[in-house]
């Protein structure tokens, strides 16, 4: 009888491996054999090959059915193959390409869609709405730890990023930003340094010049290790740039003997296979190129239509020059005459018109691609489909906050506490966006009501957010004043209105007493002659003292 397969014990497999590693003795354990019929392990001599081969005991078992069988060995193992760890597969002698997204949608593709005289329109008006909603928004410098207080740092970094280049202010510089984002995905600053080593100016390159370069693992090379990026012109490499250094740690030179510059690759949507970002643009091409053919069509459609508006069928007996002279009378009459138009025309019998227009040169697919590339934008497509009700356009904008904008947000705070935090040093600043302030007035006051109630704001804070001075000592010991609802439950009162309190209960009470001595005397129930008629009385006499 077989014996059946036991899975090898970790004295039988240190047994298998002290045998591969010797010269060809059988393994051991104790001075004994071990029994490798059912582990596949050699018993007689080994080979070179078995003795450097990396195998699975058990793998190749002969009374295993249908064995996996020993893998295929590996080529680069070792450390020094630089295979281990590799992130992706890259292409052999990727350093020596020149051009930018070599085997990748060209950025000069994804620039000719994305403008107004080459491409779809309708895209270039979501991504100049996208830049007018993040440029809008409000940010602050400021302590990471909201708890602790602003200090001239914060000052500091925000009067240097009002004119983050020296030439463009804020909004400016960032609507360029957001263009190298939403179009190639590909920012890329350069980190233009003071002679001491300060920051001094953020310079925005455009990010189809530059050229990723790697080490041999796949990854971008550390400042210390050599030039990460290449910037492109006419063809030709034209300057090496590093990763940023952070603040405090010496910057590598070139063999010039100058520092290298450092340049911020910062994509918003990286891939692990890539070294470029995956930009809306480029998700969405198959999508822009239907719709600007489309576009191109309705655009032909009008510049050179060959199909007139109406065509006429004439009596089979007229003859060439009848028909022309029924056309020339027919054009001269209505063409361009708006009253004419409306009046009554006569033709003869056997005169058919036919409209040849198209009834609808818009139809529900076009819709459907303004939808995806809104999608795309995190944008509401409400201005581009049917009317909606008021419910479904708040929906729209509440996701499109959600879905579009807080991303975008947030992609462009992580840029800039990334250059905050290494090239100024300051790790414990922050940047933030400030909250978004309600634009309908009742909505912003029941929120400022809602802090006041809750302790959150002094109403001096609320008149600051509101531009107002703060309130005079007068105004705030008259705000200060409990009002009549709150002195109900009051145990203690201010002396004036303690004195108003007690007259009002005193006049309430004369006013009772008054009431009661001038409301008549009634018999009781039960007396003749007035059975019944007591017990209504005092019914009344009762409502008009509770009253």
């Amino acid at each position: 009888m077989a014996t059946p397969y036991q899975y090898p014990t970790p004295a039988m497999l240190d047994g298998y491996r002290s045998a591969v590693q010797s010269a060809g003795q059988s393994p051991r354990v104790a001075g004994a054999s071990i029994d490798t019929s059912s582990m596949a392990a050699p018993t007689g001599k080994l080979s070179l090959r078995q003795r450097l081969a990396i195998l699975i005991a058990g793998a190749d078992a002969g009374r295993v059915l249908f064995p996996p069988q020993q893998p295929l060995q590996p080529i680069a193992q070792p450390a020094e193959f630089a295979a281990l760890g590799r992130p992706w597969d890259y292409p052999v002698g990727w350093n020596t390409r020149v051009t930018p997204r070599t085997g990748k949608v060209p950025f000069a593709v994804l620039r000719d869609m994305a403008a107004p005289e080459t491409g779809y329109d309708v895209l270039r008006t979501l991504i100049e709405r996208v830049k007018d909603d993040i440029v809008s928004q409000q940010w602050s410098i400021g302590p990471e730890d909201k708890k602790v207080k602003r200090d001239a740092r914060s000052d500091e970094i925000e009067e240097f990023l009002e004119y983050p280049d020296k030439v463009h202010s804020w909004d400016d510089w960032l609507r360029m930003l957001l263009e190298q984002m939403l179009v190639y995905d590909a920012p890329a600053i350069w980190l233009r340094p003071t002679r001491g080593g300060d920051p001094y100016s953020l310079e925005l390159l455009d990010g189809a010049m530059i050229s990723p370069k790697i080490m041999a693992d796949g990854r971008l090379p550390p400042p210390d290790i050599g030039p990460a990026f290449q910037q492109v012109i006419k063809g030709l490499p034209a300057v090496d740039y590093i990763q940023p250094v952070p603040r405090g740690q010496p910057v590598p030179v070139d063999p010039n003997g100058q520092q290298y510059p450092e340049l911020l690759y910062k994509p918003r949507n990286p891939r692990i296979d890539s070294l470029y970002g995956y930009s809306p643009v480029e998700q969405i091409m198959t999508t822009v190129y239907i719709a600007h053919a489309r576009e191109q069509y309705m655009l032909e459609y009008y510049k050179n239509g060959s199909t007139a508006d109406l065509i006429f069928s004439t009596p089979p007996t007229w003859n060439p020059d009848q028909i022309a002279m029924f056309e020339r009378n027919w054009n001269a009459y209505l063409q361009g005459n708006l009253a004419n138009r409306r009046g009554t025309k006569f033709v003869p019998d056997g005169v058919k018109p036919f409209d040849v227009r198209e009834k609808a040169l818009t139809d529900d697919a076009d819709q459907w691609l303004i939808r995806i590339c809104c999608f795309a934008f995190g944008l509401s497509p409400m201005p581009f489909i049917k009317m909606m009700n008021r419910a479904s356009g708040q929906t729209h904008a509440e996701q499109q906050k959600e879905e579009g904008t807080i991303p975008y947000l947030n992609w462009v705070a992580n840029l800039m506490h990334q250059i905050i935090d290494i090239k100024f040093g300051y790790r414990d600043l922050t940047f933030r966006w400030e909250e978004e302030v309600a634009t309908d007035p009742l909505e912003e006051a029941q929120r400022f009501k809602l802090y006041l109630d809750t302790k959150v704001y002094h109403p001096d804070e609320v008149r600051q957010k509101l531009g107002d001075d703060a309130m005079s000592p007068a105004m705030r010991a008259q705000m200060d004043m409990p009002n009549f609802a709150e002195t109900v439950t009051a145990t203690v009162l201010p002396p004036d209105q303690q004195a108003a309190d007690d007259k009002r209960k005193q006049a309430a009470a004369d006013q009772k007493t008054e009431a009661a001595a001038a409301m008549p005397k009634t018999p009781a129930p039960g007396v003749a002659g007035n059975v019944g008629k007591g017990h209504r009385s005092s019914r009344l006499t009762r409502t008009a003292l509770r009253y």
